[in-house]
């Protein structure tokens, strides 16, 4: 019975732990993706085939965030929280509307921000305009994955 009681928080508790571990993961990513951006802007080189990994890798981490954050937020969330529709009022909580509307809103944009540039990577002909494209749009995400990480911390 004691199983039971503590079986879910247990497995929430990995699950967010896995959350933590693949952002770092995936902010590292990000970073090396920028850096190789100006990089390859700056010295005027080929986009290569490790650019193109990076830049999927970065993608696919997201997505998988993605995956993780709903999993852990609608699926794995103990008796003690409760259900989100259960949640009585998020406009008046800063931190319940932050998690519950607010951080998923930055993520989903960073995400499509990652995708629209990874569309953008694979149409340009021009290395400097890859790692243009490369520097925009996955700065902007990462940028917002970090802005959203420090609302967190503030809450």
């Amino acid at each position: 019975m004691v199983f039971y009681y503590f079986a879910p928080i247990m497995i929430y508790s990995f699950a967010f732990r896995i959350h933590i571990f693949i952002s770092t993961i995936t902010i590292l990513a990000g970073i090396s993706t920028i850096v190789i951006s100006v990089h390859g802007l700056v010295r005027k080189r080929h986009y290569r085939r490790s650019d193109e990994l990076l830049s999927l890798f970065f993608n696919v981490a997201l997505y998988f965030q993605l995956f993780l954050g709903f999993l852990i937020y609608y699926l794995l969330r103990t008796s003690l929280q409760g259900p989100m529709w259960e949640v009585p009022d998020t406009q008046n909580d800063a931190s319940l509307r932050f998690w519950a509307i607010e951080h998923i809103a930055l993520m989903i944009f960073a995400l499509f921000l990652t995708q629209l540039g990874r569309v953008f990577i694979k149409k340009s002909k021009e290395p400097y305009r890859k790692f243009r494209a490369s520097l925009f749009y996955f700065g902007t995400s990462l940028f917002l994955i970090l802005f959203s990480m420090t609302m967190a911390l503030t809450r």
